[in-house]
């Protein structure tokens, strides 16, 4: 059976293996036909996932649309995860904006895009640098006194900034990139998490796709491509250092899930897919894991 976490102040437990909803939109992302990645998302419901994370940048909003849609009418039975702080004009230029106004503009646009009246978890992006933390939380506080969001997460903070955030709020979560290969949170984050009961939602679990192996040495950026700012597609030892992870017996991708749920503050792992067999691989996966 698929394991479920707690997350403080969010009603529903969430399902181990969360929904990255980010190649839903397509944008950034290579080789993904849209109508197969629709059909992938409504089989993840129908295999017992019910976390679901997007971002209104994901496809300049395109993504919390077929979320919407596809989950409209089963919408409390799921946990939607959205964020702000990315904002873009006509003609696609992209500014950090997290100040009061934006954020208030920006909950607006993304409770019509899902078509819901709440948002389960609302997460700062990434920090803007002009904006004080102080304002960011009481926005925040506010928009959850209203019920409009349930709980509070933080996304790409470091360890200062987690602490800061935690005295002017009450934190439920942080989203950072974990993996096997970038492994930075488990000297301080994860700790301070595993302590203070912050759920820690790991993203880019299997590196962008380097630990499912379904990238290889050589591989050619798309256009649009999201893993162009990926350090990792640009460092020479990559695949030397993902050589040397391989266990005798098991598959990388198991190796590379195994790594990260047995962390104790990962409440979720959030995966990206696009294709219905790789989704129930990785879900076999899963349960398999967590027995």
């Amino acid at each position: 059976k698929m394991k479920y976490n707690k997350i403080k102040n969010i009603d529903k437990k969430i399902s181990l293996l969360g929904f990255g909803c980010w190649a839903l939109s397509k944008h950034g992302w290579k080789d993904v036909n849209q109508e197969e990645a629709i059909k992938t998302l409504e089989k993840s419901i129908e295999l017992g996932i019910n976390f679901f994370d997007t971002a209104p940048i994901y496809g300049f909003g395109r993504s919390e649309e077929i979320l919407g849609e596809v989950t409209k009418s089963i919408r409390k039975d799921i946990v939607i995860a959205s964020k702000f702080g990315l904002r873009w004009n006509e003609w696609g230029h992209v500014t950090h904006d997290i100040s009061r106004d934006s954020i208030l503009f920006e909950v607006e646009a993304t409770l019509k895009r899902l078509k819901t009246d709440y948002i389960d978890l609302y997460q700062v992006h990434h920090l803007d640098n002009k904006t004080s933390l102080n304002t960011i939380f009481e926005t925040l506080n506010e928009l959850k006194k209203q019920n409009i969001i349930k709980g509070i997460g933080v996304s790409n903070f470091k360890l200062e900034e987690l602490k800061q955030a935690s005295k002017l709020c009450d934190i439920s979560s942080i989203q950072n990139q974990y993996n096997m290969l970038q492994t930075n949170d488990e000297k301080d984050i994860l700790p301070f998490c595993q302590k203070n009961n912050i759920g820690y939602i790991s993203y880019s679990t299997l590196a962008q796709g380097l630990l499912s192996e379904k990238i290889k040495k050589g591989y050619k950026f798309a256009k649009m491509d999201i893993r162009k700012f990926n350090d990792l597609f640009h460092n020479k030892d990559t695949f030397d250092r993902i050589e040397g992870l391989r266990s005798p017996n098991k598959a990388l991708i198991e190796s590379a899930f195994e790594y990260v749920i047995k962390q104790e503050a990962i409440k979720s792992i959030l995966v990206s897919t696009t294709k219905i067999k790789n989704l129930e691989e990785n879900i076999k996966l899963i349960k398999k894991l967590s027995k």
